[in-house]
């Protein structure tokens, strides 16, 4: 006896296909990008009375939607607020101490992004770390041309601090985009710094030699994988953060940003200049 069930049960199935099909591109009619929350300054810290340019132009819509904005200063002061972002929003912290800017964007529909800048207010600036928002590490180091280099001798310029090695597949990929940003603002004030991790320091010469990467400061030091340098910004030695791995520091030492080298866009540099 033929079983007359599975024609209908084929029928149901393609039925159900065609809703789900429907459904999925319904829900993909129907979504809304949120809006983009960016807030920069060149300056984050120095002595009171600190006056603080809120840039606010990096801050967009994926889908150009109108937006609004509110930005708290985290003094106590009454917060900015507007609809134009192509401008500077200025503010003076009259009193030493650190405190969290808040940058909250709005568009048309409800849909809101937050974005903060730490501003330390002190002559010391912001205690010494390997995180975003405090003073990178300083360091003295042997250069591979035969010189050294000394990491607060840098200051008034915006440093791209990479920790690398010949041996390292995606470093080597990475290294071209680092030299293309180098490339386009070196002459604002953007400087490359790179930490190699290579056992032999002629891994790092030959290798930058023969690719051209000859803009760079590049620095070794015994140790491989595990020298000072990589142990100070907890790169490889514990096994929890592997490389390639870059640290942007702004013009007064500052950690900026952290993170994969192809993560980091051209606006994220334009953003410190």
């Amino acid at each position: 006896m033929r079983d007359s069930s599975r024609p209908c049960a084929s029928r149901w199935a393609i039925v159900g296909i065609a809703f789900l099909s429907a459904l999925a591109a319904l829900s993909g009619c129907l979504f809304q990008p949120d809006p983009i929350a960016v807030l920069a300054s060149s300056v984050v810290s120095g002595p009171a009375p600190l006056t603080i340019d809120f840039d606010l132009s990096y801050s967009t819509h994926p889908k150009g939607r109108p937006l609004t904005y509110a930005l708290d200063f985290g003094d106590g002061s009454d917060p900015a607020a507007g609809t134009e972002f192509g401008i500077i929003v200025r503010h003076t912290y009259e009193e030493g101490g650190v405190y969290e800017a808040i940058l909250t964007v709005t568009d048309d529909d409800g849909r809101q992004a937050t974005a903060s800048l730490t501003i330390t207010v002190s002559a010391e600036g912001p205690e010494e770390g390997i995180e975003v928002g405090t003073t990178a590490p300083d360091f003295t180091a042997p250069t591979t041309d035969g010189g050294e280099f000394t990491l607060s001798d840098a200051r008034g310029q915006v440093v791209l601090l990479d920790f690398w090695g010949a041996w390292c597949t995606p470093c080597k990929k990475s290294l071209p985009h680092l030299a293309e940003l180098l490339a386009t603002y070196g002459e604002d004030g953007v400087i490359g710094v790179l930490i190699s991790t290579d056992t032999a320091e002629q891994d790092s010469i030959d290798f930058l030699a023969q690719n051209g990467f000859t803009d760079f400061v590049s620095v070794w030091e015994p140790g491989g994988r595990f020298t000072p340098l990589a142990e100070l910004y907890g790169v490889l030695s514990g096994g929890s953060v592997g490389i390639p791995h870059t640290f942007v520091l702004d013009r007064q030492g500052v950690i900026r940003w952290v993170g994969h080298p192809l993560d980091l866009l051209p606006t994220i540099v334009e953003s410190f200049l």
